[in-house]
């Protein structure tokens, strides 16, 4: 017996045990340190991290919205000398898109208004003109709608450039506000009755340039709206002393009307845009564009200009 509990005590029995419990005791402590403290010291790094560059983002958003308020306010200020009365004595058509804002019209009138001019009228153009299911009603109308003595572009296909070409046809004149035919005004009647446009009164007042206004960016899969109303300014150009396409921020960006202007080289030569008009500086710049416009100084103004 003494011999036996001698070798119980040797240190090469005790060994493996004392090698399991360490291999037992260090799995322990590295799940612990692995799933608890140093976890919990990377996370709250990550955090601080995170905290300090969302920090740095709302110091620079709050410094370019400053710089925004600083331009719209020296703008507003600038407005009645930089813009005088450029546009005295022209009656101005306004054709607005569906998505349009309200809110910029009531501006974009006002910054007529005190470069001289007046809103003789305006138009205002529905979903059904941009439907691609309406497309060829809207050619069959519109074709059979022009009045007689009105000839519109053989070259130009698409139906909302052909709208665009009829409505400047009977609205806008050079030199002089045209006085809208009985012809013109069943043409802009029937339009009407179709679902593809409308407008206050019998008739539209005739006038001497036009503002296109829609909204901002257009989604993918309404391209062809955005396309759209880019085409019809188009074919409205053709007609009257100047015209100006303007949108809201994103207008000039993916799908949105004003890319359709400005990557044609001839149609961005003949009209005028203005990519900020949700901007007191863009709101400006629209009556600017159009008296430039009406002098054959076609430019293109906004955050989009490259």
């Amino acid at each position: 017996m003494p011999g036996r509990s001698r070798r119980l005590r040797t240190p090469g029995a005790r060994r493996p045990a004392l090698f399991w419990a360490s291999v037992l005791i260090a799995f322990a402590v590295g799940i612990a340190l692995g799933g608890g403290v140093l976890s919990r010291f990377t996370a709250d790094g990550d955090i601080r991290d995170l905290r300090s560059q969302v920090q740095d983002l709302e110091q620079r958003n709050d410094t370019l919205d400053a710089r925004a308020r600083a331009g719209d306010g020296f703008a507003d200020a600038a407005a009645p000398g930089a813009l005088g009365r450029s546009l005295a004595g022209f009656p101005v058509l306004l054709v607005v898109a569906p998505d349009a804002d309200g809110g910029d019209i009531t501006q974009i009138n006002r910054r007529v208004t005190q470069a001289g001019g007046t809103v003789a009228g305006t138009v205002r153009l529905t979903d059904a003109l941009y439907a691609d299911d309406q497309s060829e009603r809207l050619r069959g109308t519109v074709d059979n709608a022009a009045p007689v003595g009105v000839t519109l572009d053989a070259g130009q296909v698409d139906p909302r450039a052909r709208a665009g070409d009829l409505i400047g046809s009977v609205l806008l004149g050079k030199g002089t506000a045209p006085a809208v035919s009985q012809g013109g005004t069943d043409a802009l009647v029937t339009l009407r009755q179709a679902g593809f446009l409308a407008f206050d009164g019998p008739t539209v007042p005739g006038a001497r340039a036009a503002i296109v206004v829609t909204g901002g960016a257009v989604a993918a899969d309404h391209a062809a709206q955005g396309q759209g109303i880019g085409r019809l300014a188009a074919g409205l150009s053709r007609h009257g002393d100047g015209s100006v396409l303007v949108g809201r921020t994103g207008s000039a960006s993916g799908s949105g009307p004003i890319v359709v202007v400005r990557q044609d080289q001839a149609l961005a030569a003949r009209l005028a845009t203005v990519d900020d008009v949700d901007t007191t500086v863009g709101q400006v710049s629209t009556a600017l564009a159009l008296s430039q416009a009406t002098r054959g100084e076609v430019r293109a103004y906004g955050a989009g200009v490259r």
